[in-house]
């Protein structure tokens, strides 16, 4: 009976180290994006940002390149500092995502710039963005259109 028990043990660690393992090497999930927004502008601004969170899930360093989507026709990776007592914003060409580390895209920080919008963008409605990474992987998502401040964390 005890060599019953010792070969389901052995079976079942072999099989969960099997697909830790597996996990670990699967691409898709080594970039997860949470907490996607854009924000909701008047139907006459033909700009608006998107803000998110991108969490690196591996030990490498990982650096957005470029990021795009259908209802704009160009998005840039911005960052807004501080300069005396003004705000500015300033486009950057690239993001830097530590390895086991995150990066929050929010107001008055680092987000993307959705510049010449190709049509209003309605409040409520789903966009679909994409990021593109200097290691050639390339990571969907949507983000929900919302107003100035809203939480859509949830």
């Amino acid at each position: 009976m005890k060599g019953h028990h010792r070969r389901f043990w052995y079976f079942l660690i072999a099989g969960l180290l099997v697909a830790a393992v597996a996990q670990a090497q699967d691409p898709s999930q080594k970039i997860l994006v949470s907490h996607a927004w854009v924000r909701a502008m008047p139907p006459s601004m033909k700009s608006t940002a998107a803000y998110l969170t991108i969490e690196n899930t591996t030990g490498a360093e990982l650096v957005l390149q470029s990021a795009g989507t259908a209802v704009a026709r160009t998005v840039e990776i911005h960052r807004m500092e501080q300069v005396g007592e003004v705000m500015k914003m300033k486009a950057v060409g690239e993001l830097r995502i530590p390895g086991s580390g995150k990066a929050v895209l929010a107001p008055k920080g680092y987000h993307l710039m959705l510049i010449d919008l190709l049509r209003p963008l309605q409040e409520g409605e789903t966009i679909a963005l994409v990021l593109n990474f200097s290691d050639g992987t390339t990571v969907n998502f949507d983000a929900v259109v919302s107003k100035w401040g809203t939480d859509v964390s949830q």
